[in-house]
């Protein structure tokens, strides 16, 4: 127990030890709850039930600004929600805040192509493929299917061949055959 009769000092000491456990465990404790908060919402992103997800994502992001999974979380349930315009500003957001982050980009492009906005889906793509441009090759695949849908064969065929290297590095056979049919499909649709 604390004796009456301590030196000032290793009182102000012992405070100090005692406040700083305090907000440690305040800090614990806020991160437990976020956490459980982030899952609910992935679980709810998961059972497709993007409206409950929402406000959730929205929470967590309020609290923890540099969350970027619940950032590309929340812009995907605005895009199966039908809000394109808000989900665009999210993926901005997302991009703007982290410009590596690949997800980021290439969910801004999948909805500028929704919104049949191919160049800046282009765009998009493009930026995603400069990082990393050895390792990723999603940003490839879809860059490639948006220069197939602009009418730039050689460019798109190109592009899912980059795409296809990668995938067989990573031994992505699904992937590979998917790619391989698109191939195919272009190269069909130039002879015509």
């Amino acid at each position: 127990m604390l004796e009456l009769n301590q030196n000032p000092t290793e009182i102000i000491a012992l405070v100090t030890v005692a406040i700083i456990l305090l907000s440690v465990g305040i800090i614990l404790g806020r991160s437990f709850l976020l956490s459980q908060r982030f899952q609910k919402a992935q679980k709810l992103y998961e059972e497709e039930k993007y409206g409950d997800a929402i406000p959730v994502f929205q929470k967590i992001i309020e609290r923890q600004k540099s969350n970027d999974l619940a950032r590309l979380l929340l812009g995907k349930s605005l895009v199966q929600k039908g809000n394109l315009t808000e989900a665009i500003s999210t993926f901005e957001t997302l991009t703007q805040s982290s410009p590596k982050n690949v997800d980021g980009y290439i969910e801004l492009g999948k909805v500028y192509m929704k919104q049949g906005k191919i160049d800046s889906a282009i765009a998009q793509f493009q930026q995603a493929t400069k990082i990393k441009p050895n390792k990723f090759a999603e940003p490839h695949r879809v860059l490639g299917l948006a220069l197939k849908e602009k009418g730039e064969t050689k460019a798109a065929i190109a592009s899912l061949e980059k795409a296809k290297k990668l995938y067989s590095s990573q031994k992505s056979y699904p992937m590979i055959e998917a790619i391989d049919e698109e191939i195919d499909t272009i190269t069909e649709q130039s002879k015509k």
